[in-house]
């Protein structure tokens, strides 16, 4: 990527976190979490604790979703709808008195 290129990407993240705070706080803790529940997933392999991966998945899944509706994100707000009833089902089974 060109410096050119490169200020332009700063310029629009610097842009996005001044024109509202919390959503770009939101979303990077969001994008955060669901890293640390890749990484769960990938070092406990092939038997993850899925009960904290799926606490993670939740997390950023809120967080996201709270963003797309933010953004007025029609697409993302149903596909993290969609995440939020897959991870809270999976949750749920992972829950000993329920499973």
């Amino acid at each position: 990527m060109s410096r050119s290129g490169r200020k332009e990407v700063i310029t629009w993240i610097r842009e996005d976190y001044q024109s509202n705070k919390v959503r770009f706080v939101a979303e990077v803790v969001g994008m955060l979490s669901n890293l640390i529940a890749s990484l769960i997933l990938m070092w406990f392999s092939p038997n993850p604790p899925m009960f904290w991966a799926y606490i993670f998945f939740l997390i950023a899944t809120a967080l996201l979703m709270s963003a797309a509706i933010s953004r007025k994100s029609f697409g993302f707000t149903i596909m993290y709808i969609a995440y939020l009833a897959i991870d809270g089902i999976g949750f749920i089974k992972t829950l000993p008195w329920l499973g």
